[in-house]
């Protein structure tokens, strides 16, 4: 009994269950009964079920000692789950309070950084306010200005279509006030010759008169329009032949002739010399640049044909087999008897175009050396200007010299000879023309030769301008004196015209010089206000497109700071989530533990009823881990990506 005492104390101290007590309490209250009363009839049944209770609390004890020990790992268990419950909660708090303080300085950082950013750009919009204000101050003047400017404008415009008007009306009587023919001789310069300095020269002239010297120390007087010695440049020459080409641009019809002796300078004249150390362009060149380029001006036919051998030859027609240009026939004529040639014209709208036509067809040219020039022409070459605006013609001949054949070298026979008869015979038909025109003939004699049906028509209908070019010489004398002489011829023809527009030309020249200079000065001011109204406008639309980039920056900055408020929200959103979990735990946690005599049963229902106690452990949430990339600190302020 006593140790059955004991047996049941130790169970119940162990196993401190309510089924193991009250099965002690039977098993003592039964042998009490025995002692008392005595061992029942059937003692081996009754010490049977006494063993069979005894074995079965002893049964219970050992499964209660099991789920205890069990209750026991489990609590460890959880207890080891809320020490690292604790020390996480620890880190998280220690992380959260880490990233408060980051926060608070970013924000700090941020704050600072707006404000500094935030005065900067209200300074900013001030300044551009103030500026815009300004701006818009002079963009008031400057509209006022473009006003008055563009009144001016009208005004000088009306001046300027007047002044057009008057110039017009000037240039057609200019036009009208050139004499029908009109003489002007070019002396040589002395050091354009590759003769010795001691060659005495033979001529002495003013603006007019020439006195020519021959060997034997006869003198004879020549009267010229005008006489352009040896220091006038190619540019003099255009100045002097300029009325005859501006009244092509009218609708006028003029021709130029360069008439002399070889080698006294008529291709220099009217081509220039590309192959000198500088480039010198003639009168064909200044012509064409006004023609196409110049005021009224426009596109322009051109045609080249040379009189070679009394042959009309196309310059600018293609070439066969090296044949050379190809020859023109001239026995077709329109309804009024004027000849019809089918020769090559050239459209050209730009002077380069032009130019490279002049350069093609003088390159076809018929040349040749003789003693007396190097690069001597052996054809008489005619370019033809039509205007397809006007309609007005220019015709600028570049006539063969005259030459004496024992001098040039062409006496030997051969192609030279043939040559020089060809163009001494078209020069005395020209002569014989001339000299019927002048005489007022009945019968001009105009089909002796191709070079005068040639000219047939421009000879009636054109102003006629002749450029005679002589030597200065003494040794040059006779030839000297007979291109004068036919020069002579020629001015006689309608010569009383001349006397009787002579003062009105010079009148009529001045006036429309006058009137060109002011039309100049017109036209420069109207581009010079037009300008500054352009300028005026363009700083307008500037500032107008700066105050929009600063705006569009100021609304960027909102922006930027509204991202900011909202990344404060979510980190302040996120360190709340990260805690509320935690605590959940740990509470869940403490509530799973048994406390100092709290009953088996209670005990054993822990693990079915607390929350957070299972085998697997609840996974924490990952903090938000702020990315700060490379930034220009001066320029912008701090923007954290969203977690």
């Amino acid at each position: 009994l006593p140790s059955c005492r004991q047996f049941a104390e130790a169970m119940a101290e162990g196993a401190a269950a309510d089924a193991v007590l009250s099965a002690v309490s039977w098993a003592a209250q039964t042998l009490r009964t025995w002692s008392l009363e005595g061992p029942p009839g059937n003692q081996r049944a009754a010490a049977g079920a006494l063993a069979a209770e005894l074995e079965a609390v002893a049964q219970a004890q050992r499964d209660a000692v099991t789920e205890t020990d069990q209750l026991r790992g489990t609590a460890d268990e959880a207890q080891r789950k809320a020490e690292v419950l604790d020390g996480a909660m620890q880190q998280a708090r220690k992380e959260l309070a880490s990233r408060d303080e980051l926060e608070a300085r970013l924000a700090a950082k941020f704050a600072v950084a707006m404000a500094g950013r935030g005065a900067e750009l209200l300074l900013r919009v001030r300044e551009l306010e103030g500026e815009a204000a300004a701006a818009d101050d002079r963009l008031a003047e400057a509209t006022s200005e473009a006003a008055l400017y563009r009144k001016q404008a009208a005004a000088r415009e009306k001046e300027l279509h007047e002044l057009r008007r008057q110039h017009a009306a000037l240039c057609l009587q200019v036009r009208e006030s050139i004499p029908p023919v009109s003489v002007m001789c070019r002396i040589r310069p002395v050091e354009s010759y590759k003769k010795a300095s001691g060659d005495r020269t033979a001529i002495v002239a003013d603006s007019q008169d020439m006195i020519v010297e021959d060997m034997g120390g006869r003198s004879r007087k020549f009267r010229m329009d005008r006489v352009l010695d040896g220091g006038v440049t190619q540019e003099d020459v255009f100045g002097v032949a300029a009325p005859w080409v501006e009244s092509v641009n009218r609708g006028g019809s003029a021709c130029v002739l360069a008439y002399g002796a070889t080698g006294s300078g008529k291709t220099f004249t009217l081509q220039g010399d590309d192959g000198g150390p500088e480039r010198a362009t003639g009168l064909a060149h200044h012509a064409l640049a006004r023609l196409v380029g110049g005021p009224g001006g426009g596109p322009v036919r051109l045609s080249v044909v040379e009189v070679y051998c009394d042959q009309i030859r196309d310059l600018l027609g293609s070439q066969v087999d090296g044949a050379g240009p190809p020859t023109l026939q001239c026995t077709r004529r329109d309804m009024q008897g004027r000849m019809l040639l089918d020769c090559e014209e050239v459209e050209v709208d730009s002077f380069a175009r032009a130019e490279e036509v002049l350069q093609r067809g003088y390159a076809a040219r018929a040349t040749d050396a003789t003693l007396c020039n190097e690069r001597s022409s052996r054809s008489h070459i005619v370019l033809t200007a039509r205007s397809v605006a006007s309609e007005g013609q220019l015709v600028l001949v570049d006539l063969a010299g005259s030459e004496n054949v024992h001098r040039s070298g062409a006496d030997d026979g051969g192609k030279l000879l043939t040559e020089a008869k060809a163009i001494n015979k078209s020069l005395s038909a020209l002569a014989d023309v001339v000299e019927a025109l002048a005489k007022r003939q009945g019968f001009v004699p105009y089909r002796n030769s191709r070079l005068t049906m040639l000219l047939e028509d421009v000879l009636n209908q054109a102003k006629i301008l002749l450029l005679v070019h002589v030597s200065p010489f003494a040794a040059d004398a006779m030839a000297t004196g007979h291109s004068l002489q036919f020069a002579g011829r020629v001015r006689s023809v309608d010569f009383g015209a001349q006397m009787l527009r002579k003062d009105q030309e010079q009148r009529l020249k001045s006036e429309h010089q006058r009137s060109v200079e002011a039309s100049r000065r017109l036209e420069a001011q109207v581009d010079q206000l037009r300008k500054e109204l352009s300028d005026v406008q363009k700083e307008k639309r500037e500032q107008k497109q700066q105050i929009a980039q600063l705006s569009e920056q100021a609304r960027e900055q909102q922006r930027e700071l509204s991202r900011e408020k909202e990344l404060r929200s979510r980190l302040e959103a996120a360190g709340r989530a990260v805690a509320a979990p935690g605590a959940q735990d740990a509470r869940g946690a403490r509530a799973a533990e048994p406390s100092v005599g709290q009953p088996a049963a209670q005990a054993r229902a822990v693990p079915t009823t607390a929350p957070g106690l299972s085998a697997t452990r609840r996974r924490m949430p990952t903090p938000p881990i702020l990315h700060r990339g490379p930034r220009d600190a001066s320029r912008e302020p701090f923007v954290a990506p969203t977690p």
